[in-house]
Parts: structure tokens; C-alpha cells; sequence
């Protein structure tokens, strides 16, 4: 056995370790010098010295274009078996060129993106790619921008009142067509409730309630003031209308508010039908729901109200009634009404002008007075479009409203 080893490893040892080194010197040649052919598709296109006035469609910041490469790449095959698409770039320098071409992809426009990767070693030839570029006229617009009602679940406690401002304008700049398809449909951006947490909206309650404000406005983060648009930009654009460092939603406590006032209710009749349904003829039926007091029909029953503030029901409760459309309905169809108030215009002016006497000296330089004031007449129509009747915190106002025999008779229902 020690016969048989020997004559392996040690007679004539120095013959063996010299067939052995050359064996490897030819091994490390036949593989450095293998060639191959490799596609590798997503290769990244970038330009350069793009023309002062001019932009390609899909273009990014950075010069990259939308569209990538293809590329069938000749060279050595143990480098290009660790080749990808990230490794490389291609590399257009269109000084001069002022006009659409096709350009045609060599080995000279292929760059490294790899500090370890020498192109030169790496790769012999590239087959010919071509590449249509089409100029665009580059041109800059401001886009309106209009806020949709957010989605998602409303924080546990609280109600969406609102948000304010609504609508911005954004600066977008890109190839004319895109740009004036984008403007001509305009653009939308919508918040998420879900991403606003019961606890920010406590804290911001907490504070406010200091100030005596009716009202919890969210100020809306910096990062959540940007929009995509694709086909100008691979990245969300922020938006620079000065108006958006003002944009907050706004949300009101689950309050149910006691009107405490007896509520007027009269009766509407349209002119076109007032030959046959008039007010001489028709009168409102009194019972234990709709009395009438000094010659006023009203409820008494003890109402409540929500997703309003107190102040604004102060204001406007003793401005206020219920109007019945007296109009022909089938015998089984009630009749319409609504809750709504007397002058809002004037009833607004007194809600605004109160808010604003209860602002700080630092809340009023806060945004200029314009503003402000848009912001409280956006707010009082908004209480005015969410504003709902209740005979309890778990029952809303039902009214059943009929024409009998000339009297139109209002029962409280429930549901």
C-alpha cells in the first residue's frame, strides 16, 4: 500500500506538480477566452444634452426613458453568465439633434454600472438595436387639482365634516400633448381616514379645546400634499399652489346637540298646480306632534341634532323650519320636506363673524383673512348640508306626511 502511494505522490513528484500547473494554465485560458452570445431585455436608456425647449415622452428626471433595451451581447462567457440588466446603461448624447431619429445602439453607447465590470473585457460586440427617439415640445402648465371626499373608515368617535381647501392648482411640466391631455381632464387627489388615527385626532381635540373650537382639523402632512402623474414623472410631484399649506380635514365630535326650541313648519305650494292644491284650500292638521301657538304651527317634541357644532346651532335655531312640498301624490306616498333656515346668507355672515372674534393674534396671521373667511363659509355650508334632525341618539326624525281631504297631516314615525 505505502509502495503504491509513494509511486504516485512522491517518484517523480516534480514531473507531476509541473502537469498539474499546466493543466490549470490551460484550464484558466480555454475559459477566459470561451465566447458567447447573451440577451439580456430592461436595460435602462438614459440621454444626455437634451435641447434647451424640448423633452421626450416618459422621460424621468434623471434622463431615463420609459422605454428600455434589448441587447444581444457578445464576449467572454464566464463574465457575461454574471452580467444583468442593473449592471449596464445605455448611453445617448443627442448634442445636435434637433430632429426625430432612430438610433442605432453599438458597443460604444453601453456604460457600466458596475464598478467591477470593464466593458472593453467584458464585451466584444453588441448586434445593432434601434431606438426611435421623438422630440416633444417641453412646455409648463398649471394643472387644476380638485380634493375628492376621502375614502376609508372615520376614526371611532368622530365625524368627516369636511376638507378645506378643495381645490389647488399643481405645476407640471412635459411634452406638450401629455401636458394638455392632463389639463384638459384635470386632476384628482384623495385621502385615506383609515390613516388617521383616533388618538392624533384626541390629541388635536384636547388642544383645541382651550381655544373653544368646534371643530378638529387634521393639518395634512407634507408627504401626503403630492400626486402621481405617470406620464410626466416616475416620482409623486408635490403641489405647489401657496393655498396647500392651509389643506386640512376636518371632523366633528358624535354629539347629539338638544335644539331646545320649538321647530315652525310650513307648508310650500308650487304656482303651476296652484289652481287645484292652494293654501286657501289646504291647511296643516294639528295634533299631539304639530301644534299651533299664537298662530304659528310648530313641534314641540324635543329634537336633537349632529354632526353640527353647538355654535352653529345657536345661530340658526330659532331661524329655522321645516318646509313641506304640498304637491298630488299617490295615496301610499308621503310627502317631501326638509329642515333649512331662514336668510342663510345673513345667518352665515353672523356664524363667520363670531369665529373670527374668537381668533388669537397668532391664529389670524395664520393665513390671510380671505382665506380664512372662504374657509368658515365653506364650513357653515357644510354644517348646512349634513344638518339632520333626531328624536334620540339612536333614532333619526321620520315624518309620515299625507294630503287628506285638504289637510296635510304629519305623524312622527319610528324606524
Amino acid at each position: 500500500m505505502k509502495s503504491l502511494l509513494k509511486k504516485i505522490f512522491i517518484d517523480n513528484w516534480q514531473r507531476k506538480l509541473l502537469a498539474l500547473i499546466l493543466s490549470l494554465i490551460v484550464w484558466v485560458f480555454i475559459n477566459h477566452s470561451l465566447s458567447n452570445t447573451k440577451t439580456i431585455s430592461n436595460v435602462g436608456v438614459r440621454v444626455i444634452n437634451l435641447g434647451e425647449g424640448r423633452t421626450i415622452k416618459g422621460i424621468q428626471r434623471n434622463g431615463i426613458l420609459s422605454e428600455s433595451a434589448t441587447l444581444h451581447i457578445t464576449g467572454n462567457n464566464n463574465i457575461l453568465n454574471q452580467i444583468s440588466a442593473s449592471d449596464l446603461e445605455v448611453l445617448l448624447d443627442l448634442k445636435d439633434q434637433d430632429k426625430d431619429f432612430t438610433a442605432i445602439i453599438t458597443k460604444e453607447h453601453i456604460i457600466s454600472k458596475n464598478a467591477h465590470l470593464n466593458i472593453d473585457r467584458a464585451i466584444k460586440k453588441i448586434k445593432p438595436h434601434k431606438l426611435n427617439i421623438n422630440f416633444s415640445k417641453l412646455v409648463k402648465e398649471k394643472i387644476d387639482l380638485l380634493i375628492a371626499k376621502p375614502i376609508g373608515e372615520v376614526p371611532k368617535g368622530y365625524q368627516f365634516l369636511d376638507v378645506w381647501p378643495n381645490k389647488f392648482y399643481i405645476t407640471v411640466s412635459g411634452p406638450e400633448e401629455v401636458v394638455k391631455n392632463i389639463k384638459a381632464k384635470g386632476l384628482q387627489l384623495c385621502f385615506n381616514l383609515s390613516d388617521i388615527s383616533e388618538k392624533e385626532l384626541s390629541t388635536i381635540e384636547t388642544a383645541h379645546k382651550r381655544g373653544k373650537k368646534d371643530v378638529v382639523s387634521f393639518f395634512v402632512p407634507t408627504f401626503w400634499k403630492k400626486i402621481n402623474i405617470s406620464d410626466i414623472s416616475s416620482y409623486p410631484l408635490e403641489i405647489d399652489d401657496p393655498k396647500v399649506k392651509a389643506l386640512r380635514i376636518d371632523f366633528i365630535k358624535k354629539d347629539f346637540i338638544p335644539i331646545n326650541t320649538p321647530i315652525e313648519v310650513d307648508l310650500f305650494f308650487p304656482l303651476k298646480s296652484s289652481d287645484k292644491l292652494n293654501p286657501n284650500e289646504i291647511t296643516l292638521a294639528n295634533n299631539d306632534f304639530v301644534k299651533k301657538i299664537n298662530g304659528i304651527n310648530q313641534i314641540t317634541t324635543p329634537l336633537y341634532a349632529q354632526g353640527i357644532s353647538e355654535l352653529f346651532m345657536d345661530i340658526i335655531k330659532e331661524k329655522m323650519h321645516i318646509v313641506i312640498l304640498v304637491e298630488q301624490k299617490e295615496d301610499s306616498e308621503n310627502l317631501e320636506w326638509n329642515i333649512q333656515p331662514v336668510l342663510p346668507l345673513e345667518l352665515e355672515k353672523v356664524f363667520v363673524k363670531k369665529l373670527l372674534s374668537e381668533e388669537t393674534e397668532e391664529e389670524s396671521k395664520e393665513h390671510h383673512s380671505y382665506l380664512k373667511e372662504e374657509y368658515l363659509n365653506a364650513r357653515f355650508r357644510a354644517y348646512l348640508n349634513r344638518f339632520r334632525l333626531w328624536l334620540s341618539s339612536k333614532e333619526k326624525l321620520n315624518l309620515k306626511i299625507t294630503l287628506e281631504n285638504n289637510q296635510v297631516v304629519i305623524v312622527s314615525e319610528k324606524k
